[in-house]
């Protein structure tokens, strides 16, 4: 009984959503970008698994947690500071490069997972990207407009032709209205992509990865494109992103020929 009247207590109320809500509120005004070079590996500690569920938040009980209210406090902060507008602001100010390629690929006894992603491909089957990436070294591109789609091809010039690499495009849906948009338009993408090339072009829906999951993975910008080099075990070995440097096309051609003889 003594729960239930400080649960409905009114000095408990206010000071408890305080506590939770007045962080995110002043994180409202984000900070400038700042392009800065990746050194530690990007991805997840655990495998992706037909079965994996990514938390979107905290249960009701989870709530009266300090720590974990802490840490979805400091979660949502930074959700909110990267708004639609912030993005766009950030990719027209970087040109889509919002962060710089490590200069060689990440070991694999230190490198991090890829994400569980669900998509259809143009060749309407329905798969788990896992199960498309393992037992194969992959160039996987990730983008949700022309924009990145354009950018992330300039990666591709010094390694189209490896025969011992597969090329996964993964075409993000933002929302409900951009997936009936893609739908009509999916014979057009159809007739842009080689027929062959079907089976490995994606169209997935970006709300299956939660904002931090997509933060931890660097993708969280819908303007841009990505691209990351997976290796056989799900492992993410290298990544860029925007348009790629005569460098950068140069590290990534090294480091496919460093891990086909890995």
């Amino acid at each position: 009984m003594l729960v239930s009247k400080r649960l409905l207590s009114t000095t408990f109320q206010p000071r408890f959503l305080d506590k939770f809500f007045k962080p995110v509120v002043e994180a409202s005004n984000p900070r400038k970008h700042e392009v800065k070079t990746l050194i530690r590996p990007v991805g997840l500690v655990s495998p992706p698994t037909p079965h994996t569920k990514y938390s979107k938040g905290n249960s009701f009980k989870d709530l009266f947690d300090e720590e974990k209210t802490a840490k979805r406090t400091e979660e949502l902060s930074r959700e909110m500071s990267y708004s639609a507008m912030y993005d766009m602001h950030t990719f027209r100010q970087t040109n889509g490069k919002l962060f710089l390629s490590p200069k060689a690929y990440w070991r694999k006894d230190r490198a991090l997972y890829f994400p569980h992603i669900v998509g259809k491909s143009l060749a309407n089957k329905k798969l788990s990207i896992e199960e498309v990436l393992k037992g194969k070294l992959s160039v996987v591109r990730m983008f949700s407009n022309s924009a990145g789609n354009d950018l992330t091809l300039q990666y591709l010039k010094r390694i189209q032709n490896t025969k011992e690499l597969q090329f996964i495009n993964i075409h993000w849906v933002e929302n409900v209205l951009k997936s009936a948009i893609v739908k009509l338009s999916k014979w057009n993408i159809k007739n842009n992509v080689p027929k062959e090339s079907h089976k490995d072009y994606f169209i997935c829906s970006r709300s299956q990865l939660p904002f931090t999951i997509r933060d931890e993975l660097k993708i969280n910008n819908m303007y841009t494109g990505y691209l990351f080099l997976v290796d056989k075990d799900l492992k993410i070995r290298w990544l860029g992103c925007g348009g790629a440097t005569t460098l950068d096309q140069e590290i990534l051609a090294n480091s496919i020929e460093g891990l086909l003889k890995e």
